[in-house]
């Protein structure tokens, strides 16, 4: 065998440099040649002297790029040790990732433990006898530094890399931070240098993933990058368009043909909308379906039940996934579809999946389709989104748009993993019904523009990268906690040097740094002793005790679903849970016969109709790559041949209100008391602006790409944006402090105000590119103005 090489590439082939076990497991793979990115990273991996990002696509050879040269480098020591660490962000990615690597290492007699809440064996022996590579979640490493930081420090001391599964999961969150605080504590308990090697499928700005992994440098960084698209990428949009309500229809039809869509699009420029008549709120929430036997006559499940009839007709046989965007949607969609497998008498083959199921729930859809004997569709959050491998699944479908550039590209990566199978992606677009009365900006069709900005991104090889400047204040206080508990106690001086100086808050300066002892110490989470050191107080040893403390993110009170006795379960408390309401859960019908408030326990029984639970959580924010991308799909003429007829006629709706109501004149739109005023910057520069003229007492909020002021006439916002530019902001603090509702983070309750403004500021705003777009605005406004182009 040999890999595909150059020229430019070192004279000895790299599938020599391996060892000759790990050779042989190669061959018994049936492998024709290695990939171009495995050759590539065999000699920077071995060499040691290098941090190695290895991007490439899902099933893209990228996990044996780094493991093929370290177990290489491992099985040169015949006495057992701990040499590789990984940490990974999700058990379910741990897992998959053990059985993929168990028959490498075994090649070369050579150990792999998974390390987290869901395993028990071998974790008793791996003290007395450790295993060669170690594959952990931050919340389980984090409970090992702290419980067992002298023991688990005492095997360290063997360590020869430090893996990160997944990078692009970490980016821009509380996990992220705790990642690369962590990370850096290990290397502190080595007595050598220690690379770092990640692995990812997704990175938008490559230079910045080295930062990340990395952010105090030492080590040179080199960035592989697979010149392997994934192969052939099979999609479609299909719109669904919306009913409207019964007294929706006294106003005058809307038909899809394009001059009819033309004359009212005319008639509504022509004539100044009076009322301002939102839309629904999204169909994630499904808050206000009633409870009943029977199925509610909502418009969204409406357009839900057309969408499951079509998943139906076209993935029943085979295995597949279905992402819907909440837990809420998953449970409605799962049951629709196993609703129509039973009305035609025949064996459900699609099942929910999502983190608040039950472990045996999660692992037996994983194994069904793993085993491929039966055909299965799980509906799913992003907990399939990542590299476990679930066999041959044939196709992908979204409903609604991805959260972001970076979860399509990984989600769609899920589907064609077998050589000569394309990657297959159906994207379900909801279109709500529009009349005359509805807004301008309805009429942009802004659901349908993202979703299809963000497949064209994808298919540019664009993707969000990683953000920058937030403080993670709340991650900060756990690590404060953590270390202090590992150490045994320490000085203000050592904590900062080591969580700070060297580690992973660099944004974090000395005055900043104390206040957030000084709010640690008000709530008695720590305390300091006559020598100067601190240690944990009274609050930090009761919140330490409790095993959530782990984790970064916050975790609600949780009750165990029951039925019959066998467990479904856990449900976040969000909303409260009465007796005799129903529910949907596990995709099925239930209703709530008990709740003990006490033991949380909801006992259930299966039942004729139900709603969704709500589990709460939050979407991410739109960058502005894809807010971009939207405006200009508005602006080209092209229509994308993977739009089905509907959504087709979306998009050249859409365009066409874009030129008659004067989007593309101008970023002012009035429509009544409400002013809308288009930036396509991203929601952190929406948000921004949004509290600067609040700041200037000026009603406005943020609304996706645009801001909404009330309150204003349209002849007074020439006088609005130049107040709002002869008044910019010191600094981003300032309009912080207009925002309500600061506590974003699991710690962040035990933080002072004044930090929670400084943290909101750092993560949320960006005055540099609000002050652009308001700039922009004037100069497009205001006439003879200085800023005009």
């Amino acid at each position: 065998m040999s890999s595909h090489r150059s020229g430019s590439e070192p004279a000895m082939d790299p599938f020599e440099l391996l060892h000759p076990g790990i050779q042989r497991w190669v061959w018994q793979q049936g492998w024709p040649a290695l990939r171009q990115i495995q050759a590539q990273a065999i000699p920077l991996v071995l060499g040691r002297q290098n941090d190695v990002v290895i991007s490439a696509p899902t099933a893209g050879g990228k996990t044996e790029a780094a493991f093929l040269p370290i177990m290489t480098d491992l099985a040169q020591f015949e006495s057992p040790g701990l040499r590789c660490l990984c940490v990974s962000p999700l058990r379910a990615l741990i897992n998959d990732q053990t059985r993929r690597l168990t028959s490498m290492a075994e090649a070369v007699d050579l150990r792999v433990q998974p390390w987290h809440g869901d395993v028990s064996a071998g974790r008793a022996s791996f003290w007395k006898r450790p295993a060669n590579i170690l594959i952990t979640t931050p919340e389980s490493l984090e409970a090992l530094l702290m419980r067992r930081g002298a023991q688990f420090g005492g095997l360290l001391g063997e360590l020869r890399y430090l893996v990160v599964d997944e990078l692009h999961a970490f980016f821009g969150s509380e996990r992220g931070a705790q990642l690369r605080s962590l990370l850096q504590r290990v290397e502190r308990l080595v007595p050598h240098p220690l690379p770092r090697i990640a692995l990812s499928a997704t990175l938008g700005e490559p230079a910045r993933a080295g930062a990340f992994l990395r952010p105090r440098g030492g080590f040179p960084n080199q960035m592989l990058t697979s010149t392997s698209d994934g192969g052939e990428v099979r999609l479609q949009v299909r719109a669904i368009q919306q009913h409207r309500d019964q007294q929706d229809d006294q106003i005058q039809t809307m038909e899809t043909a394009g001059h009819a869509v033309e004359q009212l699009l005319a008639q509504i420029a022509r004539q100044p909308v009076d009322e301002h008549v939102p839309l629904p709120a999204p169909p994630e929430t499904f808050e206000e379906l009633e409870d009943s036997e029977q199925a509610p006559a909502d418009r969204y499940t409406t357009a839900l039940n057309e969408i499951s009839n079509h998943l139906f007709e076209r993935l029943r046989g085979e295995s597949h996934l279905v992402f819907a965007n909440a837990r809420a949607q998953v449970e409605i969609v799962a049951d629709q579809l196993r609703e129509r497998a039973e009305a035609k008498a025949l064996p459900n083959e699609f099942f929910p999946h999502h983190g608040a199921l039950s472990r045996e729930l999660r692992l037996s859809v994983e194994e069904r389709l793993r085993d491929g004997k039966l055909p299965t569709t799980a509906v799913c959050t992003s907990t399939l989104e990542m590299g476990v491998d679930l066999g041959d699944v044939v196709s992908i479908a979204q409903i609604g748009p991805a959260p972001s550039v970076a979860a399509l590209k990984q989600r769609i990566g899920r589907s064609g993993r077998r050589p000569g199978q394309p990657q297959i992606l159906r994207q379900y677009v909801v279109l709500p019904a529009l009349s005359s009365r509805s807004h301008a900006v309805d009429w942009l069709r802004l659901p349908l523009l993202q979703a299809i900005a963000a497949i064209e991104l994808m298919l540019a090889g664009r993707f969000e990268p990683p953000t920058q400047g937030d403080l993670h204040l709340s991650t900060l206080v756990q690590q404060i906690l953590s270390f202090i508990s590992q150490s045994g106690g320490c000085s203000a001086a050592e904590l900062y040097r080591e969580l700070c100086q060297r580690g992973a808050f660099s944004n974090i300066d000395q005055p900043t740094f104390a206040d957030v002892l000084r709010s640690l110490g008000s709530a008695q989470l720590i305390e300091q002793i006559d020598d100067g050191s601190l240690l944990p107080g009274a609050v930090g040893e009761r919140l330490m005790e409790h095993f959530s403390f782990y984790a970064t993110f916050f975790t609600p009170e949780e009750y165990q679903l029951l039925c019959s006795g066998k467990r479904l379960g856990t449900l976040p408390v969000i909303e409260p849970l009465v007796p005799g309401h129903l529910m949907l859960f596990a995709g099925r019908r239930w209703r709530i016969l008990e709740v003990d408030t006490q033991a949380r326990v909801v006992l259930l029984a299966p039942a004729k109709g139900g709603k969704p639970p709500t589990f709460g959580g939050g979407g991410l924010a739109v960058h502005g790559i894809v807010h971009q991308r939207m405006r200009e799909l508005l602006e080209q003429s092209s229509i994308p041949v993977y739009l089905d007829a509907v959504a087709q006629q979306g998009l050249l709706d859409a365009r066409e209100a874009y030129s008659l109501f004067g989007f593309d004149q101008s970023p002012l739109i009035a429509s009544g008391d409400a002013m809308h005023l288009a930036h396509w910057a991203g929601d952190r520069v929406g948000v921004t602006i949004a509290l600067w003229l609040q700041w200037l007492e000026i009603e406005a909020i943020s609304a996706g790409p645009f801001v909404e002021i009330n309150g204003v006439s349209e002849v007074d916002i020439p006088r609005v944006l130049e107040a709002a530019l002869q008044r910019v902001p010191a600094d981003t603090m300032i309009l912080a402090a207009e925002k309500e509702g600061l506590e974003r983070n699991k710690f962040d309750h035990f933080l002072q105000p004044e930090l929670l403004v400084k943290g909101y500021a750092a993560a949320e705003l960006d005055l540099e590119g609000a002050l652009e777009v308001i700039t922009q605005w004037h100069g497009a406004i205001v006439p003879g103005s200085p800023h005009a182009t």
